[in-house]
């Protein structure tokens, strides 16, 4: 018989929520678990936003067997934003077995109805940041880098059978480092940095300046930001808990910033894909993760973040920083680059990704759902 429960907020009563992925996923050789400490924290609510709102973990059961689950909750601060009364679900996992993963949807759907929410947008990434969201619903042929979602495909079906339809797309592109068209770069890049009067640098996160740091990033995210994304600028404190929680994973030379004398005016963040190293390890870096993680190779990064203030954009600052990233990665041995994710409608971002050679291979899906 199925059944549901409210789990409580607590490391033991998340705990069914946690590990069922691990079953799931058993013998699956793409699925990549997630770092089980930090999402234990992220999901406990340290240093995340997102869970100070009104949210709640939905577990489905067989019996005394679990079965499927997710998380539902508010964003006021999007909300806010955007005027919106939206819900957002997320972590959504369920055996192939559409009336379990019904079961949990309808506890995420009453539930946030009765927070007098009027539409449900997702599956979203469970923290407040913009590292992942949507479920995949092309490229099933390998594994994800860092922080991307990864699940099998009849997820979408079971969406979509629920009344679920298309909100946006989020493409992933991948470049392999030989065939970026260097040679083009270089002239524009130099060009631009003196007749712009801009400059490029390297960002090292460890050298005791990631609050000043922190404070750039968001001056610059905050003047770039589009009216139009459904996301919340991030304030200096969320970045530099991001920083934080990054430094374990983050070859923090491939974090590039533009300047205008001392005024920031560009960031470009990328970080290697330790997921590579991190197949097998359940999630735990003891005893072998951190040997893997200290000792293991990486030779692909993931590029998430690309902002430029709009006073400089059309300005090639964009060709500065990639360039500068790509001339580093080079030297650090990096073979290919995922440039991930990236909107739909944000037309300029993908025009420039393609220029860069790079090829559409992954696309990750959010779903609506009007209450």
């Amino acid at each position: 018989m199925i059944h549901v429960a409210t789990l409580e907020k607590t490391k033991k009563g998340i705990h069914d929520f946690m590990e069922l992925p691990h079953r799931l996923y058993r013998g699956d050789l793409n699925w990549v678990p997630p770092m089980y400490g930090m999402q234990l924290k992220l999901l406990l609510g340290e240093n995340n936003p997102l869970l100070s709102g009104e949210h709640a973990f939905f577990m489905a059961y067989e019996d005394d067997r679990p079965v499927a689950r997710v998380l539902a909750g508010v964003d006021e601060r999007l909300n806010k934003r955007i005027g919106e009364k939206r819900g957002y679900v997320s972590l959504f996992e369920s055996e192939n077995n559409l009336e379990y993963a019904r079961a949990v949807l309808d506890a995420a759907t009453t539930y946030l109805r009765g927070l007098g929410m009027t539409r449900v947008v997702g599956p979203n990434t469970p923290g407040f940041d913009d590292f992942s969201k949507g479920l995949l619903m092309q490229g099933f042929d390998g594994a994800p880098m860092l922080f991307n979602p990864y699940n099998p495909p009849y997820y979408n079906d079971f969406f979509t059978a629920y009344g679920f339809q298309k909100h946006r797309d989020h493409y992933a592109y991948h470049l392999l480092l030989r065939d970026f068209p260097v040679g083009d770069y270089h002239g524009l890049s130099d060009m631009a940095q003196k007749r712009f009067k801009f400059r490029v640098q390297h960002v090292d996160l460890r050298r005791g300046n990631a609050r000043k740091l922190a404070g750039e990033v968001a001056r610059v995210i905050d003047e770039a930001f589009p009216d139009e994304w459904e996301l919340t600028p991030p304030t200096q404190s969320d970045i530099l808990d991001e920083m934080k929680s990054l430094l374990r994973y983050t070859k923090t030379d491939l974090i590039v910033m533009a300047y205008a004398g001392e005024r920031p005016v560009g960031i470009l963040v990328c970080f290697p894909d330790y997921n590579r190293l991190l197949r097998g390890s359940r999630g735990k870096l003891f005893p072998l993760g951190w040997i893997r993680l200290a000792f293991g190779k990486v030779n692909a990064v993931r590029c998430s973040m690309m902002f430029v203030t709009p006073d400089y954009q059309n300005k090639a600052v964009n060709v500065a920083m990639t360039l500068s990233a790509y001339e580093r990665a080079r030297s650090l041995g990096i073979d290919e680059v995922e440039a991930s994710t990236i909107d739909e409608t944000n037309l300029p971002s993908i025009l420039a990704t393609e220029r860069t050679g790079a090829s559409r291979y992954r696309v990750y899906r959010q779903y609506e759902l009007a209450l």
